[in-house]
C-alpha cells in the first residue's frame, strides 16, 4: 500500500514538473512573440526638406519603443548612397536604454557631393537592440531623401536689328540657367504690347536647359513707338528635374539706339547718292538745252532756225 502511494506521488510530482516546465516554455515563447518588431522608425526627413547638390544638411530620424518592456544596447546605423556623405559626423548612434513607449530623436550631419545629380536617393537604416530577456533583434529598413535645387533663369537681349529709323527687325533673346538645377521642356512666349507688333511666331520651344547653359530665340518685331527703352514681357513655362511645373514672368528691356551709336550706315549715303544723281540729270538736260541753243538761231518771232539755214539765207 505504501509502495502504491509512493508511485502515485512520484507520478503526480513528475506531472507537475512537466506542467511547470511547459508553462515556463510557453511564457518564454510568448515573450519572444511579444518581442516582435517593437522598434518602430517613426519619422525620417532632412533639414532642409530638399538639399541642393553640394549643400550641407541634417538627416533626422525618430525611433520609438512600441513594446511592453524596455530595450537596451540600441545601435542605429545609417548607410548613405555614394552621392551623399557624412559631414564631420559618423554613421552610428548608440542608446543605452529605451523604455516602454519612449522615443529618441537622432541627427546626422550630411552633405551632398557637388557632382551629385538632382533626384531621389535611397538610404538604409539598421537597428540592433536587446529585449529584457537578453535576446538580440535586428530591424532593417529603407527610406528616401530628395536632392534638388530651385531652378533660376534670367533673360538678356543679345542682338537686335532695330534702331531709330529702322522700325522692323529681329530681336535675339537669350535665356540663361545660372544655377545648379536643370530645366526641362522650356517654352517661352513674347506677350503683345502697344509698343510693337510681333511679325514672327510669339511662342518658341527652347527645350532642356542644363545647369550653366543658355539658349536663344529670335523674334521679329515692328515698332510702333519712339521710346528709347521698350519692355518685352515674356511668359516662361518649364519643369525641373523631378517634373515639377514652373511658370514665370520676366521682362527683357530693348534699348533703341541711333544708327550712329550702333555704327550702322543709314540711308544718309543713299540720300546723298540720290541728290548727286538728280544734279547729274539736271546738268545733263541743261547741257542739252545749251547745245541746242548754240546750234540754232532764234528769230524775233521765237522760231529756232539752224545756224546753217541762217547762213544760207544771208548768202542769197
Amino acid at each position: 500500500m505504501k509502495r502504491l502511494i509512493s508511485v502515485i506521488f512520484i507520478i503526480v510530482f513528475l506531472f507537475l514538473v512537466v506542467q511547470i516546465s511547459s508553462a515556463s516554455l510557453d511564457l518564454e515563447r510568448q515573450q519572444r512573440l511579444a518581442y516582435g518588431h517593437v522598434m518602430k522608425i517613426e519619422n525620417v526627413g532632412t533639414l532642409p526638406s530638399e538639399i541642393s547638390p553640394g549643400a550641407p544638411g541634417k538627416l533626422l530620424i525618430t525611433i520609438r519603443n512600441t513594446g511592453d518592456f524596455e530595450l537596451s544596447d540600441i545601435r542605429v546605423q545609417v548607410t548613405l548612397p555614394s552621392e551623399i556623405a557624412f559631414l564631420n559626423d559618423i554613421s552610428k548612434r548608440k542608446i543605452a536604454v529605451l523604455n516602454q513607449g519612449e522615443a529618441e530623436n537622432l541627427e546626422f550631419n550630411i552633405i551632398t557631393l557637388p557632382e551629385a545629380s538632382e533626384g531621389v536617393y535611397t538610404l538604409s537604416i539598421k537597428v540592433d537592440y536587446l529585449n529584457k530577456i537578453g535576446t538580440e533583434r535586428q530591424d532593417n529598413d529603407t527610406f528616401a531623401i530628395v536632392v534638388r535645387s530651385t531652378p533660376e533663369i534670367f533673360v538678356k537681349i543679345d542682338d537686335s536689328d532695330l534702331y531709330k529709323g529702322q522700325e522692323i527687325g529681329d530681336v535675339t533673346i537669350t535665356f540663361v540657367n545660372n544655377d545648379v538645377a536643370d530645366i526641362k521642356f522650356l517654352t517661352v512666349e513674347l506677350k503683345e504690347s502697344p509698343d510693337y507688333d510681333i511679325i514672327s511666331s510669339s511662342k518658341k520651344y527652347i527645350g532642356d536647359l542644363d545647369s550653366d547653359d543658355f539658349e536663344s530665340a529670335d523674334f521679329r518685331l515692328r515698332l510702333k513707338t519712339e521710346k528709347e527703352v521698350i519692355p518685352l514681357p515674356l511668359d516662361l513655362n518649364y519643369k525641373d528635374s523631378l517634373n515639377n511645373d514652373y511658370s514665370e514672368e520676366l521682362i527683357a528691356e530693348l534699348n533703341i539706339r541711333s544708327a550712329k551709336e550702333l555704327g550702322v550706315k543709314t540711308n544718309g549715303t543713299a540720300l546723298t547718292a540720290f541728290v548727286v544723281l538728280v544734279i547729274l540729270v539736271v546738268a545733263f538736260f541743261a547741257y542739252r538745252i545749251y547745245k541746242k541753243r548754240k546750234s540754232h538761231h532764234y528769230t524775233k518771232d521765237g522760231l529756232a532756225i539752224p545756224r546753217e539755214e541762217k547762213h544760207r539765207r544771208k548768202r542769197r
